[in-house]
């Protein structure tokens, strides 16, 4: 791979871009990311009111991408198999459209992300993953050393006092010189097409080792029954099961007569469906980032997550620690699918009596 036009384009410390600026962010399909990435977007356009923006995700997020207002064009780089053969005649439509691309930010590690900001020809480039053009990277400026940082370490802020917070949609504003309100994400809602219950629940995430057992799943649902609580159960359509490690708490849940909302609703739907529920009980997932963004009640049972920067302080959310956490998946940078235990320590040490504590409370 080339790297001859990320070196051409020039490192951004938040120069003027002009009038009416063409600023493309690039990023992959994930719900969570795009959501942690609205604070930068819409701080842009704070800045640049008369700006272009385009956003270069996948058809993991086409929904809400294109149905958030703070995007004017969208192009799925992930999800599509044809997505660098056919980014070349879009972004030559897109410059057309809207003039050459001012500025690219690049919130992506994947060389797919690299080779896509190759063809979109930026002026400015941020790579919050690494300077631009490796082979002769420019001199690093004060925040501009996050790039090489583990975010996740816990002495982060210490080591970055200009950061409010070790929140990831923070970093990604202050390496883009962004600045705005770092902790309102944000996402499109809907109303749902028929009536959704009033307590929400979803077990899956990409992760294995993030997930809560299935006996303190089926032991929570029970008790929310028995007090007479209809409860819904969201989550990815069934053909994408299998990527969010949820099929047996799922099935067990929807068998014990929790309703099963798994792919009846668009993404922007599953927003409104958590905007009126009173609580919403999730694992670290993207739906975790949705219940933030519309404000309703969230019990987020984190255990194998680098919360530090996943997590935006807001009164609406509550994080349950485990009370046995063990080391081995921040050791390991959290790159290990399964746990790495033969008993999944942490996550059955968030027992459900806890959860049950808290939602009393809320």
């Amino acid at each position: 791979m080339g790297v001859g036009a990320i070196a051409r384009a020039l490192p951004y410390w938040g120069e003027d871009l002009g009038p009416a600026p063409h600023v493309a962010v690039v990023f992959c399909d994930h719900i969570g990311d795009f959501v942690v990435a609205t604070p930068l977007m819409r701080g842009l356009r704070e800045r640049f009111p008369d700006l272009t923006l385009d956003y270069f995700g996948g058809e993991g997020t086409r929904e809400i991408e294109e149905a958030s207002p703070l995007i004017d064009a969208r192009y799925s780089l992930f999800g599509n198999p044809r997505a660098l053969q056919d980014l070349p005649p879009f972004a030559e439509e897109r410059r057309a459209a809207a003039g050459p691309y001012v500025l690219v930010i690049n919130l992506e590690a994947d060389p797919r992300a690299e080779q896509a900001v190759e063809l979109l020809r930026p002026h400015y480039l941020v790579a919050v993953h690494g300077a631009p053009g490796a082979e002769n990277p420019p001199p690093e400026r004060g925040i501009d050393r996050l790039r090489h940082e583990i975010w996740n370490r816990p002495d982060l802020l210490e080591r970055y006092p200009e950061l409010d917070s070790q929140f990831i949609g923070e970093i990604y504003c202050r390496l883009a010189r962004v600045e705005t309100d770092y902790t309102r994400v944000e996402v499109p809602s809907e109303a749902p097409p028929f009536s959704t219950p009033r307590i929400l629940l979803s077990t899956g995430a990409s992760r294995s080792a993030r997930s809560w057992p299935r006996d303190h799943w089926i032991a929570l649902a029970e008790w929310l029954q028995s007090r007479g609580h209809e409860v819904g159960l969201l989550g990815a359509p069934l053909a994408r099961d299998d990527r969010y490690h949820a099929a047996r708490s799922d099935a067990a849940l929807v068998t014990r007569g929790v309703l099963d909302l798994r792919g009846a609703l668009t993404l922007p739907q599953v927003a409104g469906a958590l905007a009126r529920a009173r609580a919403f009980i999730t694992i670290d997932n993207g739906l975790m980032h949705i219940a933030t963004a519309v404000g309703v009640p969230t019990i987020a049972l984190f255990g194998a997550s680098p919360r530090r920067i996943w997590v935006a302080a807001k009164p609406t959310l509550s994080i349950l620690d485990p009370e046995e956490p063990c080391p081995f998946c921040e050791e390991n940078r959290f790159r290990n699918a399964d746990c790495l235990l033969p008993i999944h320590q942490c996550m059955l040490s968030v027992r459900p009596e806890r959860v049950i504590d808290e939602l009393r409370r809320i």
